[in-house]
């Protein structure tokens, strides 16, 4: 046939024969009939249309229609006008991204190969097609966003969240601390506030909860095949309730005395609510997880020992619970009031109080340091301050946490990076700090701070909370088996299928595979590892699937960047944060951020503009 390479933007594929999508095409391979996966896409397209604005319902079906009998060989002279005309109709006429985006590879087909259009017998295809859009496919749980958005428009919110389930397990969590990529790839966002995704998936979650209705799934006829699961934290709980719904019978290995990992222990109770985590967690055990808590798997009982209690496969979600030091001196005397953010903020969620005095500095730039600062104040602190050794600007925290920290009270120096604790009679009395200027970027795009030589001062200072990363710990869980982890000291998974690559029916997702990341890429490795879980079950394993393969391979597109058209002005106002006053704050635990109004989260959801485009390659 021929090859082209009509792509806008960043590129999209270069290993599959041929792309097709939002941007244009990009055919590798001259063995893919160009007409053939045309009339396969537009069939998708179709299909798609949402159907509430006529150009794109009638357009797209019309342009399958000829598209389907041009492949039959039957020829019309006006066949390429009309498919010209048509598609640029669509594209111009259209109300949502489904209409503006996919006639973009039929136009450019009609300008640069025409030929490839004429009419014969096409011998047809094998092909992958994928709906996604901006805000879905910077999720790692791929989540459908635009479609539970306007479930919440059309006021259906059980709809809604049985749509937000479907790829993510734990809304009311996700709903609260999430670090929203979603929010940041909006397409509303070029111009004025991305739509409050994260919002209104806790707006579902909440009403849900206090109308005491917890959802029902459907769910495949259940087996007897057992599933250990080791760890209780989002991604154990994500794979435990997939699972369940696949029929197979989990059961989560815990080693504290409830679930939720560093979602229960490493996040403060004024952000996620413990009743919040309790629900959800009943939520997975309704569906057919049986949950053991106070076991620790390689003290309590060994990998091997859960193969002979009848275990058929066993999913590591070990996470990330351990912290590095700072690495400067004064910290391997460990004097009393220096500690990990991890540990301060556990025994938080305990109700204890880890530091005292009245100064406490917090190390670190992120979420963690956040909740380490706002939980200080809480603990009766007169003076909190975060130390970050690059800028605000550069601050890896969700700018709302910073702000409320702010708010609260927390201070904030900047470049500046720890040197040396000074302690009297075993206690912090004081952190000396480097002064830091900002050089070249990093490997992350973020500026690299470098010392200002002979600049250092002390922050006098009664307690330390460092909260600069976590590690993962798993030689316990893994004892006696070598070989299991890679040069980082995570497991070594196949990042798609989660299968562990040198123990046969093991599989692991989440921090411990992945190093520190987030929750919601927690919950997706959980779903995507019950899948092929379920697949060794019942024999049927066949390794990724063509769908995850694309999925995966978009993840580093952006999918806003091919000649995207900023969004006319919205009139309508963006939902606010609404949250307690801020004399009531720093009195107790209570949550921070209260529900959006009904209306409110209706008018929001009319925000959204719907960006989903059709992609689809060829094999």
């Amino acid at each position: 046939m021929s090859t082209m390479d009509t792509w806008r933007g960043s590129k999209a594929s270069e290993t599959h024969k041929a792309f097709m999508g939002w941007g244009g095409l990009t055919v590798n391979d001259d063995t893919v009939d160009i007409l053939d996966m045309l009339r396969a896409y537009y069939d998708v397209a179709a299909g798609e249309s949402c159907g509430q604005c006529f150009p794109c319902r009638s357009g797209l079906k019309r342009i399958a229609a000829r598209l389907a009998e041009i492949c039959q060989g039957q020829e019309r002279p006006d066949d390429q006008n009309y498919l010209r005309e048509l598609a640029a109709m669509v594209r111009t006429s259209a109300r949502c991204d489904i209409g503006q985006t996919s006639p973009q590879p039929l136009l450019d087909v009609l300008e640069q190969a025409p030929h490839l259009l004429k009419a014969r017998k096409t011998t047809g295809g094998n092909y992958t097609s994928l709906i996604t859009a901006p805000c879905v496919n910077a999720c790692p749980g791929h989540v459908n966003i635009p479609d539970y958005i306007e479930e919440i428009r059309f006021r259906r919110f059980e709809k809604g969240l049985e749509l937000v389930m479907n790829n993510c397990p734990m809304p009311g969590t996700i709903g609260r601390v999430c670090e929203r990529p979603c929010e940041s790839a909006c397409k509303r966002g070029l111009k004025g506030a991305p739509v409050a995704i994260r919002n209104l998936k806790r707006f579902l979650f909440d009403r849900n909860a206090a109308l005491n209705n917890p959802p029902e799934p459907q769910s495949l006829p259940a087996t007897a095949k057992k599933v250990a699961i080791i760890g209780g934290g989002p991604a154990g709980l994500s794979c435990a309730y997939y699972l369940s719904l696949l029929g197979a019978a989990p059961t989560i290995f815990e080693r504290h005395d409830v679930c939720g990992g560093m979602a229960k222990f490493g996040i403060p109770d004024f952000r996620l609510p413990p009743a919040v985590l309790v629900r959800e967690v009943n939520v997975v055990a309704a569906a057919g997880c049986e949950i053991r808590n106070g076991v620790e798997i390689g003290r309590d009982i060994s990998l091997d020992q859960l193969h002979e209690e009848g275990f058929e496969a066993v999913f590591i979600a070990a996470g990330a619970p351990h912290a590095p030091g700072m690495r400067c001196e004064g910290e391997d005397s460990c004097p009393q009031g220096y500690l990990s953010g991890i540990h301060y903020l556990h025994e938080a969620t305990r109700g204890r109080q880890a530091v005292t005095g009245t100064r406490l500095v917090v190390v670190g730039g992120g979420n963690v340091a956040m909740d380490c600062a706002r939980t200080a104040l809480r603990h009766g602190f007169k003076e909190v301050r975060v130390v970050y050794r690059r800028t605000e600007a550069e601050m890896p925290a969700d700018p709302v946490e910073i702000e409320e920290a702010k708010e609260e009270g927390t201070l904030f120096t900047f470049l500046a990076a720890p040197l040396r604790i000074e302690s009297k009679d075993g206690r912090v009395t004081g952190l000396v700090c480097q002064k830091m200027e900002l050089g070249a970027a990093d490997d992350s795009g973020r500026r690299r701070p470098v010392a200002v030589e002979g600049a250092d001062y002390e922050l006098p200072c009664d307690a330390i909370v460092y909260a600069i990363g976590q590690k993962v710990a798993l030689e316990v869980i893994l004892k006696g088996k070598d070989g299991a982890l890679n040069k980082y000291r995570t497991l070594d998974a196949h990042e798609i299928t989660g299968e562990v690559t040198t123990l046969p029916r093991i599989f692991g997702g989440g921090d411990c595979v992945t190093g520190p990341s987030s929750l919601i890429a927690a919950l997706a490795a959980g779903k995507r590892a019950a899948t092929h879980i379920a697949a060794h079950l019942n024999d049927s394993a066949e390794g990724p699937s063509s769908r995850e393969e694309l999925e995966q391979m978009l993840m580093g597109v952006n999918m806003l960047d091919a000649e995207e058209v900023a969004p006319l002005e919205d009139p309508t106002p963006a939902m606010p944060i609404h949250a307690i006053p801020l004399r009531e704050r720093l009195s107790g635990f209570t949550e921070v951020e209260t529900d959006p109004l009904e209306w409110e989260a209706v008018r929001e959801s009319s925000r959204c503009l719907r960006c989903l485009r059709v992609v689809m390659t060829a094999h």
